[in-house]
């Protein structure tokens, strides 16, 4: 018989040999651990070959009554529970038929439209960042990267230095999936004014006293997501965004997605470049854009347009 919390070790382990990042397996442990709480509370469980389909149910159940979660929230414990008890049927502590997860689904979650910034908040918030110093420089750049690329707020704090190529950049996303993503002439702009203010705002620090992040604070030091959240931010309320609009920078990714599907491209192609596993987590951008545009979409792209 083998403990809960000793597979949920190895379960570290296995995610950390993988390549899987701090933020995530310490997500993952943290869902573990509200299982096996309930497990030896509820019915004094303790070892995994006594898990059934129906203490996994049982436990979802407990976390809809609560309250306080949601069905998308509650879906990412299921997710990472099917990982954990695949791990287990690979790693033949449990044969296949014993897997509790096969039968369980996901919760149905609700369709809500994405509301995100318009084109004409976007011009401010990037013009509302002035140009007078080293910080103000970076900060404009940072706007640009998110609103240009829809590239994750982790993956702006994670690019390197080696990640930029002469006409793109190379992005780690989740799963340690790859990607690159374009350097647009704007950004181009934006990146050689901010390369030379770096270049000078360090230029008495030794080599090894500089991060090789790309991003930097005032300490040579990668800037944290959180001061990208507050650099967002501040703008956002410099400029009067609307109230509806959270001004994450995960929005950021939401009007880069809304505004490429505006532009035609098409759900496979834009699910590559926000690096999503599939399309239909791209899928929801689409609930977001207008009748009137997904009418002019059609008529710009009609297969029998340019027909004779």
């Amino acid at each position: 018989m083998a403990k809960i919390t000793t597979l949920c070790n190895e379960f570290r382990l296995n995610l950390e040999t993988l390549g899987r990042k701090p933020k995530y397996i310490s997500l993952c442990m943290h869902r573990m651990r509200k299982l096996t709480d309930f497990l030896r509370k509820e019915y004094n469980i303790t070892e995994i070959e006594d898990v059934t389909v129906a203490h996994i149910k049982a436990f979802i159940r407990q976390r809809q009554a609560l309250g306080k979660e949601k069905n998308i929230t509650i879906n990412g414990l299921i997710a990472t529970y099917r990982v954990f008890f695949q791990m287990l049927v690979d790693d033949e502590y449990i044969d296949e038929k014993s897997n509790p997860m096969i039968r369980v689904k996901n919760l149905k979650e609700d369709k809500r439209v994405i509301i995100t910034f318009n084109d004409d908040e976007v011009k401010r918030i990037i013009n509302d960042v002035p140009e007078a110093t080293y910080s103000n420089i970076r900060d404009k750049l940072i706007l640009i990267f998110l609103f240009d690329t829809g590239i994750r707020v982790s993956e702006l704090c994670d690019i390197r230095n080696d990640d930029i190529k002469g006409d793109h950049i190379l992005i780690r996303g989740k799963g340690s999936k790859e990607r690159i993503v374009y350097i647009s002439k704007i950004m181009r702009r934006y990146m050689r004014r901010y390369e030379v203010s770096r270049k000078e705002r360090f230029r008495r620090r030794e080599p090894d006293e500089i991060a090789d992040n790309y991003f930097l604070d005032q300490s040579a030091e990668p800037l944290s997501r959180s001061r990208i959240n507050k650099i967002l931010k501040e703008h956002c309320d410099n400029v009067k965004v609307r109230k509806e609009v959270r001004c994450s920078p995960h929005d950021c990714r939401h009007y880069f997605a809304q505004k490429q599907l505006r532009n035609g491209v098409d759900i496979y192609t834009l699910s590559r470049l926000l690096g999503h596993y599939d399309t239909s987590m791209t899928a929801k951008y689409l609930r977001g854009i207008a009748q009137e545009d997904m009418l002019m979409i059609g008529r710009q792209f009609s297969p029998l347009r340019d027909m004779r």
